[in-house]
C-alpha cells in the first residue's frame, strides 16, 4: 500500500491577494471560481497549470475555522498572519485501508463515514494534516 501527494493547501490571510501573487510570481492560473468548504469553514481557489491542480489557496471565513486557529497559533514577527502550508491531499488505492494502517501504528484518524474522506491528525504525522483520498 502506498500514497502520493495529489496537491497541497496553503492557508492565506487575503485570498484575492494570494491568487494575484501566485498568478504573477509563478504563472499559475485560478482553475475555478472561489468556493466554500463548509466542513473546514474556509474559502478556496484551486491553482495550477493547464487544468492540473497544484495547490489550493485557502482562507478561513470565521474564527471557528480550524484553519483560523492554526494560523493564529503560528503567528510570529516574520509571519504576522500565520500563513503557510495547511494540508497535504494524499492519493492512495484504498483510503480506508490506509486509515486503518495509520491507526494500527498508533495514529489518529478522523473519518466522514466508512467510505468517505479520512484525515490523519497532525500529531500522528509530524504536524502535517493529511487528507486521504482515492487515486483517480
Amino acid at each position: 500500500m502506498s500514497m502520493r501527494v495529489k496537491y497541497f493547501s496553503v492557508a492565506v490571510h487575503d485570498l484575492d491577494e494570494a491568487v494575484a501573487n501566485y498568478q504573477a510570481r509563478f504563472g499559475m492560473q485560478a482553475l475555478d471560481e472561489k468556493k466554500e468548504n463548509t466542513i473546514g469553514r474556509f474559502h478556496f481557489v484551486p491553482m495550477g497549470y493547464d487544468g492540473t491542480i497544484v495547490l489550493h489557496l485557502i482562507s478561513p471565513f470565521t474564527e471557528e475555522s480550524p484553519v483560523h486557529r492554526l494560523m493564529k497559533d503560528r503567528t510570529n514577527p516574520l509571519n504576522p498572519h500565520g500563513e503557510g502550508v495547511y494540508q497535504l491531499m494524499m492519493e492512495c488505492d484504498d483510503p480506508a485501508a490506509m486509515a486503518k494502517q495509520v491507526e494500527a501504528g498508533g495514529g489518529r484518524v478522523t473519518r466522514v463515514g466508512e467510505a468517505g474522506p479520512a484525515w490523519v491528525h497532525p500529531l500522528s504525522s509530524n504536524f502535517v494534516l493529511m487528507e486521504l483520498t482515492r487515486a483517480d
